[in-house]
């Protein structure tokens, strides 16, 4: 039940947005734009998408290293059957499909695993904000309200810098603290704050075994470069559609939608990069045909879509799972995760077995 919820409200805020998005477009000219387009930028769209996944199994690896000295090779098919599960199935439930992945392939333990996606989590933030501070800086002149919006923003993510820094170097400390301000804020949700700092804990846990300056300093870089390939992505789906941008649009364009998907959506999130990519030309004062961005958005989220979908259905049959047990098992271990400790989640048997 809880899922169908979510999967109507998904669908739901996927329609509005799209809607929205098509307010001022003309089909005929939509039309018009993707014939115009300059495909011969998908290869190396479709290369920054490869690189972008590869670069999440190397850190994945270096991450599980601790407890499980695996191939990136090995450790690729689990990433891209959780983000393909991601664009099929609703309420995120892809990290939780890499979990039992690994589980069953490694024998690695589920809160184990856990831990090391909440730490991926945690680095990304620290990259994409880093990068999207590096975009404004570098962005052409914004319309005031827009500059305005971006200052209070750029400040507020150099503080949330300085917060994953302070975790990722002094994680204990970070987390007594943390527990010690939300227990004298009255009005926060229990519940709110158990989960956050159980996140947090989570994150600890993988970095206690990598208590070592050099590899902090290799996952900061490995997060930087993911991001700066998917902002470089964004750019070239934007100059297929003839929208001269450079670098620092990509990046400010990937900083919008990491916060975009954050909203409940349907599988692949249709409708609201559409609403990301209008909102991100907007705040740099660039005025193409709405049919161009249209076009861009449409081609930047399927040129990733059917590849990722594909490759992780492909590693899912490999496997000798369906996704039918995959899902029935996530959606299972994701409520074990939100009612129990890490420690005590045991992931429930596949029919697949």
């Amino acid at each position: 039940m809880k899922r169908l919820l979510f999967l109507i409200l998904g669908l739901s805020v996927s329609f509005g947005c799209l809607a929205y998005a098509m307010r001022n477009t003309s089909l005929q000219q939509l039309r018009v734009a993707f014939a115009n387009a300059d495909y011969s930028t998908l290869p190396l769209i479709l290369g920054t998408i490869f690189g972008f996944y590869w670069l999440k199994a190397i850190r994945w690896k270096w991450l599980l290293n601790p407890v499980a000295a695996l191939p990136t090779k090995d450790l690729f098919p689990p990433v891209m059957i959780g983000f393909a599960a991601n664009n099929i199935l609703p309420a995120h439930l892809g990290e939780f499909v890499r979990v039992f992945v690994a589980n069953r392939k490694f024998r690695i333990p589920a809160s184990t695993v856990l831990s090391t996606i909440v730490l991926e989590r945690i680095l990304d933030v620290l990259a994409i904000l880093a990068l999207f501070g590096i975009g404004l800086f570098y962005a052409p002149e914004m319309p005031a309200g827009y500059r305005q919006a971006a200052l209070v923003f750029g400040g507020a993510a150099a503080a949330i810098v300085v917060m994953v820094v302070l975790y990722l170097i002094w994680t204990d400390l970070f987390i007594q603290i943390t527990a010690w301000c939300f227990a004298r804020i009255p009005f926060l949700p229990h519940r709110l704050t158990e989960k956050v700092l159980q996140m947090l804990q989570q994150g600890a846990e993988g970095l206690h075994a990598l208590k070592n300056g050099r590899t902090v300093v290799a996952l900061t870089v490995n997060s930087l470069a993911q991001w700066t390939l998917n902002g470089l992505g964004a750019c070239l789906c934007l100059r297929a559609f003839h929208i001269d941008v450079d670098l620092s649009t990509g990046l400010i364009l990937t900083g919008i939608t990491a916060f975009g998907v954050m909203i409940p959506a349907a599988p692949g999130y249709f409708g609201v990069i559409q609403i990301c990519f209008e909102t991100a030309m907007k705040a740099q004062a660039i005025q193409p045909d709405p049919e161009q961005v249209l076009g861009a958005s449409l081609y930047s989220q399927i040129s990733s879509f059917i590849p990722v979908t594909a490759l992780g259905m492909y590693y899912l049959q490999q496997a000798q799972l369906r996704l039918s047990d995959v899902s029935r098992v996530a959606d299972a271990t994701q409520e074990l995760a939100d009612k129990s400790s890490p420690d005590t989640i045991i992931l429930p048997a596949s029919e697949a077995d």
